[in-house]
């Protein structure tokens, strides 16, 4: 039993790494809080906006990793706005939680151009909990707790009809405890050195008619030491009340998203991803859902 067991274990760790959770949650609707990734968006919009989010990922595993996330946004006077975003990432016994205070300066270039400027700081919390696994055997048992600091940095440029941004969400890169077994079978924890993460994207808005606005753009993350991932979208808004896309996620899935904002100042989106890569297999998809209030 305690054989079978070890090899469950060994089963999700692997799973883990092979479905990309040492790096950043690959979210299917960051447009709608985008400040989680890029602090120069905190305080874009005149409107005070708060969002929350939740993405699962399903798989042939026991556990299906989960993420759960909330952004607030205000602008202030002298071109300041001012962020919190805090992520809650799960996965079998481990989970990671990452709170963040957002500051922008915005530099207004012309009438209609403006630059951001994003700062981010705060700490990840990240938590192994072996106890969880519900068996008494002391290989199994005891948790273990890592705090790092997160310092990030982004830029944001707008112009009447086009957008480009590029940020990283940590400079930091801290070392965490991560469960591995050792050669004997025994769960341990493995210090593990965070990734860089580098995001890059931009968009232009196309006025087809006098209802429907078409947004082609592209977001790519980059991570060391793993291959780049480059989102392709198209997106229609209809009438500013339902917002319709389509994204390729190069090489690994297709997204599909729907964005409703037929109530005043309630924003309703559901996303989902279709797995095109060579570990379909092992996922088949992932949901996405987020309600964005602003006022």
């Amino acid at each position: 039993m305690k054989f079978i067991l070890k090899l469950f274990v060994l089963f999700l760790l692997i799973t883990e790494s092979v479905l990309g959770q040492d790096a950043a949650p690959n979210y299917l609707m960051y447009r709608y809080n985008m400040n989680i990734l890029n602090p120069a968006y905190a305080g874009v919009s005149d409107k005070t906006e708060v969002g929350i989010g939740f993405r699962k990922q399903s798989t042939d595993v026991q556990e299906d990793p989960t993420t759960q996330y909330g952004s607030f946004s205000k602008a202030f006077s002298n071109n300041l706005g001012l962020g919190l975003s805090i992520v809650s990432d799960n996965f079998f016994i481990s989970s990671q939680t990452d709170i963040v205070i957002d500051m922008s300066y915005k530099l207004q270039l012309d009438r209609f151009t403006n630059l951001y400027f994003g700062m981010k700081a705060g700490g990840a919390f990240y938590a192994i909990d072996f106890n969880s696994l519900g068996v008494t055997d002391p290989l199994f048992s005891g948790n273990e707790s890592t705090f790092s600091p997160l310092v990030g940095v982004g830029a944001y440029l707008k112009g009447e009809r086009y957008y480009m941004n590029i940020s990283t969400p940590n400079l930091v890169l801290s070392e965490v405890q991560k469960p591995k077994l050792n050669s004997v079978g025994d769960v341990v924890s493995e210090s593990t050195k965070d990734k860089f993460h580098m995001y890059i994207g931009g968009g232009y808005r196309f006025l087809v008619s006098e209802t429907i606005d078409l947004t082609p753009s592209f977001f790519s993350r980059i991570v060391t030491g793993e291959e780049v991932l480059l989102d392709i979208s198209a997106t229609a808004d209809f009438s500013n009340l339902v917002e319709a896309g389509l994204t390729y996620r190069v090489d690994t899935s297709v997204i599909f998203s729907l964005l409703l904002k037929v109530i005043n100042n309630t924003h309703f989106g559901y996303a989902y991803e279709y797995s095109t890569s060579d570990f379909s297999a092992m996922s088949s998809g992932a949901h996405e859902f987020v309600v964005k209030f602003q006022w």
